[in-house]
């Protein structure tokens, strides 16, 4: 059960690899544009959830989460390298043995790197616009911000974890779907889970802790937490999408 979806996936992931190798600087390009995409969702859900907020809305959260779900439907939709789901792509290819962990490695590395980049071009370009004058938009990113940098690393961790099943868990729904609407509302509703529970995505965090710091009117964030922020929620999101979503798939598919 599921070999044609499984092989597909790895497949996909040795197709990284061999990008990677080849085009370096281009698939920087394309790890930054996912960077970029990420950043557009978590611009759109904090400025929604903090004009929801002062406006009296019941569940700002809520509109927050459904607004995020553009950033991974911009990511699928579009195409580009984007580190957490990768980890999906790139788990599979390497249970198959069709790269090596080192292989698998780099590949994370260069679109973890690529990402970062991304989001701190489309931070300052949104600092600069003047949006972040807003104190609705302003004060819902530093509140956000703060608490997520306010975890302990085991939090950080097991939150990163739970976050990636549910990303990687699209993506796997997305190859499954035969339609393009099917794709959309299971990207909704795996987006949702992860928003409203309050797990933690690397990526998205790198905007929206990110610009938080660029603005600095937010007490308690500091770039030192923010890294530590980095570190235990990337390597739960990888825990997540290689433990959690390609190896259960790959002893199925292999049944």
């Amino acid at each position: 059960m599921f070999q044609e979806e499984f092989t597909q996936i790895s497949s996909i992931g040795k197709q990284k690899l061999i990008f990677m190798k080849k085009r370096p600087f281009a698939y920087l390009i394309s790890s930054m544009v996912a960077g970029m995409f990420i950043s557009f969702g978590s611009f759109v859900s904090m400025t929604g959830g903090g004009l929801a907020k002062a406006g009296g809305f019941g569940m700002p959260k809520l509109l927050a989460a459904f607004l995020f779900a553009s950033a991974l439907s911009l990511v699928l939709m579009a195409g580009c390298e984007l580190f957490t789901g990768n980890h999906l792509y790139m788990g599979a290819a390497l249970l198959r043995k069709e790269v090596s962990p080192g292989e698998a490695f780099l590949v994370w590395g260069y679109s973890f790197l690529g990402n970062l980049a991304g989001s701190f071009l489309l931070c300052g370009i949104f600092e600069l616009s003047g949006c972040m004058n807003n104190p609705d938009i302003a004060g819902y990113f530093a509140t956000v911000a703060a608490d997520k940098v306010a975890l302990g690393a085991g939090e950080m961790f097991f939150r990163g974890i739970l976050c990636n099943i549910c990303v990687c868990l699209a993506i796997w729904c997305s190859v499954r779907m035969k339609s393009e609407s099917g794709k959309l509302i299971m990207v909704v509703w795996c987006i949702l889970i992860f928003m409203l529970c309050g797990f933690e995505h690397s990526v998205a965090n790198m905007s929206i802790i990110g610009e938080t710091l660029l603005h600095g009117k937010a007490a308690g964030v500091t770039v030192l937490l923010y890294l530590k922020s980095l570190l235990f929620v990337s390597v739960g999101n990888m825990v997540g999408g290689v433990c959690f979503v390609a190896l259960p798939y790959a002893v199925i598919a292999r049944a």
